[in-house]
Order: C-alpha cells, then sequence, then structure tokens
C-alpha cells in the first residue's frame, strides 16, 4: 500500500506505515494542510509530469472530501487566471462522501481545490434526507447541485413508496429542490405531471413552498380542489396563502399568519374570502387570536371574530361550534399588574343575530381597576375592590343608545378558618352612576341619568366537617381512602335598589336587586392515597359531590329571577314567584389523571321534575382520547303528560391510533335525541409511515336547512405539508410545508 501526499506542484511519495499495510485504520490529522491531497492505493505511478494514477483499493481525501474508486487520474491543471489546481477523474465504483453526503456513480471528474464535479450515472444521499439519481449530478458547489435526467425521493425505505422525476433540477442542501418536467409516482405508477415543482428538504422542517393540494367533492359545492404557499418567515412566523375551488359553488381565497415569540406570546390570524359563483358579493370570515407579553408585568391581547353572515356560517363552516354561532365579538384588550392592583383598558363590541334583528352591546373604551382579596397590613381584615369607567352602547343594528357608566365596588372581609370549620363575614358597598335611564315603557337608553347605591352584607360558613379513614392494604387502587363530609352556608342581604326598572342593562352588574336570601349545600369528597411526583405517596382527590339550594326570602321584586346559579327562572305552580330554588346536583369523579367526568343535575322542588340533566367526560392515554357531552332539559308542567323534552343533545369526539404512529382514526359527531337528526359528523383516517401518508376525510351535515355529504383526500410527503379544509372541524395537519417542526 502507498501513501500519496501532494501539495501544490510537489509529489511526495512515502511507504505505508505498518498499520497501514496491515490494513489499520489510517490516523489522519482532522484537518489536511492547505493545498494537500492524500491517496491511498494498492498501485500508484507518476505516468507523465503531473499526471498521477492509482489503482486498486483507492482512497482520496483533500480537504472535507473524499472519493474512493477502482482508479483515479490526478492532473495537475493550469487555470485561466494562471493559477494551478489538481484535477481527479475517478472510474470504477466511484464513491464520494462530504460530511453526510454520499453519491456512488459510474464516473467522476472533479477539481479537487473548488470541490466541483460531474458524476455520472450516480445516485445517493444529499442532506437532509433526499435520495437522488441522475444521469448526470453536478456539484456546483458545497451547497448546490444540478442533476439532468433526475430521481428523488425522501422515503428511505428499501423500495419507496413515492418518488417524483424531473427532467432537469437543482438541488439546494439543507434547502430545497427546484424541479422541471415533474412526474410524480407512487410506487412506479405515474400519479399527475407538473411543469415546475419546488420541494422544500430543511433539516427544520419548515420551508417556503407551494402544499400538497387536496380534492374532494361535496353534494352541495360540488368537485372542490384547494392548495396553498407557504412562507416559512423563521423559527417564530409563518403565512399561509390558501385557494378553493368549488365546481358549483365558487371559489375562496384565504390567509393564516403565525407567530410565537416566547410564552405565552403567540398568535394565529386567520382570514377567508369566498366569492359565490351566483354573483352575490364576497363573504368573509375573520377569526383571529393573539397575545403578547409586554413590558414590566403587561399583556396585550386581540380576538376578532367576524363573518359576513350567518348564512354564510351555516351553509360553509365545517367546525359545528363556529357554524351554531350567532354571536359576534371584536375585543382588544391591554392588562397592566401594578403593585396594588390589576388596571385593564379594553375596547369591545359583541353582536348577537336573531332571526329579526341583531342586537348589539359594546364598550368603547373601557377602563377597569380590580385588586384580588389581600390582607390589611399584619391584620385580620381583607380588603379587595373593583372600579371602571366605560363608554357603553347597547340596541340594534338600526339604532344603538350610548352613554357611560361607572362603577365603584369596594369589599371588606375577615376570614377566619380552623381545621374543621371556615366562616367569612364581609361587607360590600356600590355606587353606580349612568350617564341616562330608561325612558318610561321603553327600551331606548334616552332618559336623564341616574345614580344606585346599595350596601351588601354576607356571612359564608364552610363547616364543621366529619372525615374518617379506610383502609384498604393491598388494594388495587389505594391501600387508604378518606372520606370528607361538610354543610356550606351563605346568608346574603342586600338593601333595596330604587329605580331598578329604570336602570339600563348591559351584563350582569346591572341585574342586582335588593335581596334577602340563603344558599345552603352539603359536600362530600373522596380522596384517595395515590404515587404523585417522584413516586411519592399524596392524597389525591378522585370523587366529589354536591348539592346546593336557595332559599329566598325575599321575592316581591323577583329576585330569583336573576339567579346566575340556576339555569332558568325560578317559579312555582301558577307562574308564581317561589321561595325555592332548585336543587343543585354536581358529581365530579377523577380517579386518574387521565380519565375524568362530570354529572350535573337541577331538581325542580316546586314541581316534582327533573329539570335538567348533563354529563361529560373524557379518557386520554398513549393511544388517543375520547371526550363525551350530553345534556338534556324538559319544559316545566304541572301536567306531567305536558312535560316534553326540549333539549336532548350529544357531542363527542375521537382520536385513537388503531397502529400506532402509523394509522390513526379520529372522528366527531353531533346527534340530536329530540330531532332523531345526526346534525353533523366528520370521520378521518390518517396512515403515516417514515415517509409519506395520506388523509381521508368525510363530513355529514344536516342542520338548519343545509344538508350536505362531503368526502376529501390529501396526501402527506416527508418534508412537504398538506392542506386541509380551511374552514374544517378542527383538521390536524393543517399547516404549511414541513409543518412538523412547529413554531417555537
Amino acid at each position: 500500500m502507498i501513501l500519496l501526499s501532494l501539495n501544490a506542484g510537489l509529489l511526495r511519495a512515502q511507504e505505508s506505515p505498518p498499520e497501514a499495510a496491515a490494513g489499520g485504520v489510517e490516523k489522519d490529522p482532522d484537518k489536511l494542510a492547505p493545498g494537500e491531497t492524500r491517496l491511498r492505493a494498492e498501485v500508484q505511478q507518476s505516468l507523465e509530469k503531473g499526471h498521477y494514477q492509482a489503482r486498486g483499493n483507492v482512497d482520496l481525501h483533500s480537504g472535507d472530501l473524499r472519493i474512493q474508486a477502482d482508479q483515479v487520474d490526478i492532473y495537475e491543471i493550469e487555470r485561466p487566471d494562471g493559477t494551478r489546481g489538481k484535477k481527479a477523474i475517478a472510474v470504477g465504483n466511484v464513491v464520494f462522501l462530504h460530511e453526510d453526503e454520499r453519491l456512488a456513480g459510474d464516473r467522476a471528474t472533479m477539481d479537487l481545490d473548488a470541490g466541483t464535479g460531474v458524476f455520472e450515472n450516480a445516485q445517493g444521499y444529499v442532506q437532509p434526507g433526499i435520495m437522488v439519481e441522475g444521469r448526470t449530478i453536478e456539484r456546483v458547489d458545497a451547497t448546490t447541485y444540478r442533476v439532468t435526467g433526475g430521481k428523488f425521493t425522501a422515503c428511505t425505505q428499501p423500495d419507496p413508496r413515492w418518488g417524483f422525476t424531473a427532467t432537469s433540477a437543482k438541488l439546494l442542501v439543507n434547502d430545497k429542490v427546484v424541479a422541471k418536467n415533474v412526474v410524480f409516482k407512487v410506487r412506479a405508477v405515474p400519479a399527475f405531471y407538473l411543469p415546475y415543482m419546488i420541494y422544500p428538504i430543511k433539516e427544520s422542517q419548515r420551508a417556503t413552498g407551494f402544499l400538497f393540494p387536496h380534492f374532494g367533492s361535496s353534494s352541495v359545492r360540488g368537485f372542490d380542489v384547494g392548495t396553498g404557499f407557504f412562507w416559512a418567515m423563521g423559527r417564530s412566523a409563518d403565512q399561509t396563502f390558501y385557494a378553493d375551488r368549488y365546481s358549483k359553488a365558487g371559489y375562496g381565497l384565504g390567509h393564516e399568519l403565525r407567530w410565537a415569540l416566547g410564552a405565552p406570546s403567540r398568535g394565529e390570524l386567520k382570514t377567508y374570502a369566498f366569492s359565490p359563483k351566483d354573483g352575490n358579493s364576497w363573504d368573509y370570515d375573520f377569526d383571529w387570536n393573539a397575545l403578547q407579553v409586554l413590558p414590566w408585568r403587561g399583556r396585550l391581547s386581540l380576538l376578532v371574530r367576524r363573518y359576513s353572515s350567518t348564512r354564510f356560517q351555516n351553509r360553509y363552516q365545517d367546525n359545528f361550534s363556529l357554524a351554531t354561532s350567532r354571536t359576534e365579538r371584536v375585543l382588544v384588550n391591554f392588562q397592566q399588574n401594578l403593585s396594588f392592583a390589576n388596571l385593564q383598558v379594553s375596547a369591545e363590541d359583541n353582536r348577537t343575530f336573531f332571526s329579526d334583528q341583531t342586537r348589539v352591546n359594546r364598550r368603547l373604551p373601557s377602563l377597569r381597576l380590580n385588586r384580588q382579596p389581600k390582607k390589611l397590613g399584619k391584620g385580620p381584615l381583607v380588603l379587595a375592590f373593583e372600579a371602571r369607567a366605560e363608554d357603553l352602547g347597547r340596541g340594534n343594528e338600526q339604532r344603538i343608545d350610548d352613554y357611560a357608566r361607572v362603577d365603584f365596588s369596594p369589599e371588606l372581609s375577615a376570614p377566619l378558618s380552623t381545621t374543621f370549620l371556615r366562616v367569612n363575614p364581609r361587607v360590600r358597598a356600590r355606587y353606580t352612576r349612568y350617564g341616562a335611564s330608561l325612558s318610561d315603557g321603553s327600551v331606548d337608553v334616552t332618559g336623564p341619568a341616574i345614580d344606585r347605591r346599595y350596601l351588601e352584607g354576607a356571612v359564608s360558613i364552610a363547616g364543621p366537617t366529619f372525615s374518617r379513614v379506610f383502609n384498604t392494604p393491598g388494594g388495587a387502587y389505594t391501600d387508604k381512602f378518606k372520606h370528607v363530609i361538610g354543610p356550606e352556608v351563605t346568608w346574603s342581604y342586600r338593601t333595596a335598589i330604587d329605580d331598578f326598572d329604570l336602570i339600563p342593562k348591559f351584563d350582569g352588574i346591572d341585574q342586582q336587586l335588593g335581596t334577602d336570601q340563603v344558599d345552603y349545600g352539603i359536600v362530600q369528597r373522596l380522596y384517595a392515597r395515590r404515587p404523585g411526583a417522584g413516586g411519592k405517596q399524596v392524597p389525591w382527590e378522585f370523587l366529589s359531590w354536591s348539592l346546593y339550594q336557595t332559599y329566598y326570602v325575599q321575592i316581591a321584586d323577583g329576585q330569583n329571577e336573576f339567579d346566575p346559579n340556576y339555569s332558568s327562572n325560578i317559579f312555582g305552580p301558577g307562574g308564581v314567584a317561589d321561595h325555592n330554588s332548585p336543587i343543585r346536583s354536581r358529581v365530579k369523579v377523577r380517579p386518574t389523571q387521565s380519565v375524568s367526568g362530570t354529572f350535573d343535575l337541577e331538581y325542580d322542588v316546586n314541581f316534582s321534575q327533573v329539570r335538567n340533566l348533563s354529563l361529560g367526560g373524557g379518557v386520554s392515554g398513549e393511544r388517543g382520547s375520547l371526550t363525551a357531552n350530553w345534556n338534556r332539559a324538559k319544559r316545566v308542567a304541572e301536567d306531567p303528560t305536558e312535560r316534553t323534552t326540549i333539549r336532548d343533545f350529544i357531542r363527542a369526539g375521537l382520536s385513537f391510533q388503531v397502529l400506532p404512529n402509523r394509522l390513526t382514526l379520529e372522528g366527531s359527531a353531533n346527534y340530536d335525541f329530540v330531532q332523531k337528526t345526526l346534525l353533523q359528523s366528520v370521520a378521518r383516517l390518517r396512515w403515516e409511515v417514515q415517509c409519506c401518508g395520506f388523509s381521508v376525510e368525510t363530513v355529514q351535515y344536516n342542520y338548519n336547512g343545509r344538508e350536505e355529504r362531503q368526502f376529501r383526500f390529501s396526501i402527506e410527503l416527508a418534508n412537504l405539508g398538506s392542506m386541509g379544509n380551511f374552514m374544517g372541524d378542527e383538521t390536524p395537519g393543517r399547516q404549511g410545508a414541513g409543518a412538523v417542526g412547529g413554531l417555537r
């Protein structure tokens, strides 16, 4: 074995060290001397001046490049600028190595100093994960290759599941492949043709480029196709531009801007515009949500939910919660934590759509200062307060009445606590100034300014509590249970509110009536000793059950009609106000971190009937999750035959990995038992392997006159994202090219 060392213009042949001759590993320095080339071969000879030849297991090092071949000829060349260099021609089982890149071919011609060259009938791997073949592969520089007659894939399976061919292409290492005359193939079967394509191959898996299109059909919209362009603005920000075309309905354009500037600062602004085929005006949908942390513990948040019409939402929105919503909201809020209180400045506009009108409530602007309960010095007194000044507006699309409201409400309390008893007496004073009042017999806020003053006192008592411990040695769930039970009672008294009927009602602040009432209940809790952080046994509340009721001592003004703790107004037979509220029951179960459930019930003691039932819960694990919520309500009536069901509804969502990390089933459903109708359902099957995947989705709607069936199909390739339905039912993966990396 001969070891050859070449420095520019100098040849020095040396005998190979014994370990090299014996087949040992050559211990080259980490970095070769400038202009140095090292060659190892079984046979080496100088054929003529400036021409060296090596044969048999040739291993050539030049800078950070390495070439292995059956034969290598090295030529000293003179460049046009007068400088001298070295050119290598390698033939027979040629292998080229550079960092993580590897190419193999029949022949290679390289400029060893510039690191450029051409490989013939070559194939190999180029960082970060693209397999390439080509009739010729030209290395233009350290980051650029030109390929003619090429084949590409990011599927590293022994038998690649997909790939594409191109007559010519430029490959930019750790960036993209720009190809012309592209034929995409699944296995060896041609699927479609593109005259031009940019395929991202960034190591971060976030690259600018076109998204893989989705295809589908709808019984209402016709055949649809959609795609998008993803702009990776950086690791922490991106934009996506969307386009959809429906053969029967029209076309839509969408835009999404996302950023994440360090938790919790982040934003997602989604905008969609739709041009109907019938020539009507454009429809739109805005769904913006952003939060930005500011210096000195400040926060600025933005929430925009606006759309052109409820008809557009009902017809084209596939997210059932949004399709059934009748509200719009715009909110800009600034929050600053001060040393003694929290300051909020906000502007808000809310609209609720009814069949015959639109109700508008807005705050433009609102200034609020509130202090959570905090001790005054070292004494027993606790102070809390809320103060606000705001310009309010209420009305409809024809008329909005604007007026000012100033409200101040301080509260003092003196909580006492022992191991089995908690007592908290408190007193609150409230003053509210309304810049206008309701006109007599009218809903218009055109009357003179009005003041409201009241005092409120309350005493809350929790306990005495009683407990008992149950030992269960060797139990499957725990070795020790603890049962805790105790009453809770709150007495509240509020002085009479003068001119209550003249106060404009904007929110709950304005609904306060003079009252004298007692809220009472009993609460049970069950604890188990369970492993916590680090495996240490800690108490875990796995079940609680609370029963509550309210007794209204004073009902002359209909105080019980405004109690937010119950689902509806409280009255007895004949529609007369009653002292007793329904009994409210709530059971919460959480045996583990991944399993939870709630069961709520309202029982009307005046009619001896159940008013409302709701049951909800969820299960999550390594292979998926399941959530479900059911709600039923009955009409309150003296005649049992008239106690018809007015609401009976269930909604559920499922995500389950049928084959872990490969086949995932996702779905959601909304069913109305009263109408016996499946209002909406989504079923989605996602198949993912190392280098590719696909998604098949079906959507069914039968709600508010919309009867529609949809089908969609999309493909996901390694390093290339796909686009889902822009107004879809929380479609996973609806991000940009190479969105696996996500924002950070």
